[in-house]
């Protein structure tokens, strides 16, 4: 799964059946400081230090919607960030590199 935040501060999920991995990808130019600006203002997540910290029920409803099989590849992808500690203790947010 890839979220790309566009030259407009727009974030979207590109490649969301990819279950395997997790990044956020910016437009040329976009700075840290943008691109936490774009996912605060969309409300899916934030970045710091290299790193962007995804709202999982944002993440979620960026799915394919009704498809119980994405649900559940979705389910174990953050049930494997956590196990890395690339969740909050809540998890409500999953930790991605930021390229």
């Amino acid at each position: 799964m890839k979220v790309l935040i566009s030259a407009q501060l727009r974030p979207s999920v590109v490649e969301a059946a990819e279950l395997t991995s997790l990044s956020v990808e910016r437009a040329d130019g976009l700075s840290e400081t943008d691109v936490d600006s774009a996912l605060r203002t969309a409300g899916a997540g934030r970045a710091a230090e290299g790193h962007a910290w995804l709202a999982v029920a944002w993440l979620r409803d960026q799915g394919p919607a009704g498809d119980p099989q994405w649900t559940d590849g979705f389910g174990e992808m953050i049930a494997y960030a956590a196990s890395k500690g690339w969740t909050d203790p809540g998890q409500e947010s999953v930790r991605a590199h930021l390229a």
